[in-house]
């Protein structure tokens, strides 16, 4: 998903000191991980069962200004993410901690002796926040809809499914896809090849089950008053969980000022801030809740194939179209200067994975060796040694200082590069990428589950998610034949499609960004610290405040 407040993340990187080795905590053996996990679980567990339901009348999150969007097949953003995993449920959700999948409206699932059927039962008390039963038709429905909505980023990662790729694409109909209901509580889904990932894409909110009334919700949370700088979510009385959710009510208020959400903070007027804040004003550092994120920062080429139509109806090829030309300026990147004092620098696109090999990644400039790149491109396309050559480079105002604007444009005029600096609207920026015929973006992606192809996939040809226009057909046949082999041979060759996505010079990657929030977790339950900085919220609750004990008392 699409992180839309870096810009936190770098102020308070100046301000913190960090645990030594993010990296190597994300890297820790995936069975000391479980089992830390399950006892934090047990213990949270049984502190939630006796909450103090006077407590969990109100919670209140202070988050950045803008417009959310509450339908969870058109957005990719990361601040949608937080409150649509409270509105809408699919087959399977988070574990708070793992953010491994665990049954949500499923109950159970089997998977066939071929690995390419699979079978889900849906929960007898499953209901929308209207009392209506959701079934097996319901998330037919839902899932079908969200391959027929124009646009929707993440519906190809249905494509594994039989005649999905087609449908999306208008060339069959709904009844073609192998997604069948057997009766109200089964569901059978046919794969053109076995995916013992899709539980973990499944957890995302854009398979979640969605009503034909856009105000009647699936998941703990329904949305009980909306205006410009609030969102108040209620509890859905439906809600199959009769466990959860804990809270009452959340209310989402936007601030973008920095020295009032500290002091707010401070003052206990709110419990959880997601918004800029001046950590040099907040009383309890302890409420700063730091962690690496599994995801990566970076710079990306958009090929002439995703740009749109000039006025004549014609796409004019660009010299990043190439190769050759995109390889030469990343060679010339000033590396060190970009990336600047990121606590953790990238080198490769995809987030280090326990098991998945080691990718050689871009460390160094060599001015030199730029200009050769340069010189031998010319002298292929037949491009004059003199003649200058444009890139577009759109970023926000947040993306780059001034200052590292011009140690860019002078990396680059030795090749002849003329970069042009074009600024947009940082609320509109990555709603207007796929529109833009810039040559260069900035993001910063989230991955939506523990695996590369979170990353990978959006580059793959046939993705939704591929805003670049990039296609290559080895690498795609590479994603495609991973997806029918081992555990273990699925990496390999998920890191060959990374090397060749980096051979190509179609992306520049910066840093992995670390995310902050501000909570006290001695007064609140159910929050963890993880690596998507996705906390579900029906898990989430207000702990009693334990009594300080008192010295210096005169006792009698």
């Amino acid at each position: 998903m699409k992180n839309n407040f870096v810009l936190s993340a770098l102020i308070f990187a100046c301000f913190v000191v960090f645990p030594c080795s993010l990296m190597a905590q994300s890297q820790e053996s995936e069975e000391q991980h479980e089992e830390l996990d399950l006892d934090e679980l047990e213990k949270e567990g049984s502190e939630a069962a006796s909450v103090n339901s006077e407590l969990q009348k109100n919670f209140i999150v202070i988050e950045p200004a803008r417009v959310h969007e509450l339908n969870p097949h058109v957005t990719s953003y990361s601040s949608d993410a937080q409150v649509l995993n409270g509105l809408y449920e699919g087959l399977f959700s988070y574990n708070p901690l793992t953010l491994e999948p665990q049954y949500a409206i499923c109950s159970d699932y089997k998977i066939s002796r071929d690995k390419k059927r699979m079978q889900f039962t849906i929960r007898d008390e499953a209901k929308f926040s209207n009392g209506e039963k959701i079934t097996a038709s319901s998330v037919r429905d839902s899932w079908l809809q969200l391959l027929a909505t124009e646009g929707a980023p993440y519906a190809s990662l249905l494509d594994i499914i039989r005649g999905a790729e087609e449908f999306r694409k208008g060339k069959i109909d709904a009844s073609e896809v192998g997604i069948y209901v057997t009766d109200e509580k089964t569901l059978s889904v046919y794969l053109n090849s076995p995916a013992n990932y899709l539980p973990k894409v499944l957890c995302h909110a854009a398979f979640s089950v969605i009503h034909r009334n856009p105000t009647v919700y699936s998941g703990a949370f329904m949305v009980e008053n909306q205006t410009e700088k609030t969102l108040v979510l209620k509890k859905n009385p439906y809600y199959w969980d009769s466990q959860a959710p804990y809270l009452e009510q959340i209310t989402f208020v936007q601030s973008e000022n920095a020295e009032d959400t500290a002091f707010r903070f401070n003052n206990g007027e709110v419990d959880w801030v997601i918004a800029d804040l001046n950590p040099d004003k907040l009383l309890n550092r302890s409420a700063m809740q730091v962690s690496a994120e599994f995801a990566t920062s970076y710079y990306f080429f958009k090929t002439s194939a995703g740009k749109p139509f000039d006025e004549y109806g014609v796409k004019k090829l660009s010299y990043w179209d190439y190769p050759e030309f995109r390889n030469a300026v990343l060679e010339a990147i000033p590396w060190t200067t970009l990336r600047g004092t990121a606590v953790v620098p990238a080198t490769t696109f995809v987030y280090p994975l326990s098991g998945y090999p080691t990718v050689d990644g871009f460390n160094y400039t060599d001015e030199r060796e730029a200009v050769n790149k340069m010189n031998e491109a010319r002298k292929k396309y037949d491009v004059p040694p003199d003649q200058k050559i444009p890139l577009v480079f759109e970023i926000t105002e947040y993306v780059l200082s001034e200052e590292k604007i011009e140690v860019l444009k002078k990396a680059l005029e030795p090749l002849g590069v003329q970069l042009v600096i074009k600024k947009v609207n940082p609320a509109t920026y990555l709603s207007g990428v796929k529109r833009s015929d810039s040559d260069l973006f900035a993001y910063t992606w989230i991955g939506d589950f523990a695996d590369p192809l979170a990353f990978l996939e959006l580059f793959h040809g046939n993705s939704t998610l591929n805003d670049s226009g990039w296609v290559n057909s080895k690498f795609d046949e590479l994603l495609e034949t991973a997806a029918t082999v081992s555990d273990s041979e699925r990496y390999k060759l998920l890191a060959q499609a990374e090397t060749i996505l980096l051979d190509e010079g179609l992306i520049i990657p910066l840093y992995h960004p670390v995310s902050f929030n501000i909570i006290n977790l001695n007064y609140v339950g159910g929050w963890a610290v993880n690596a998507f900085d996705i906390h579900p919220l029906k898990y989430i609750y207000k702990k009693t405040p334990k009594a300080k004990k008192l010295n210096n008392v005169v006792r009698f």
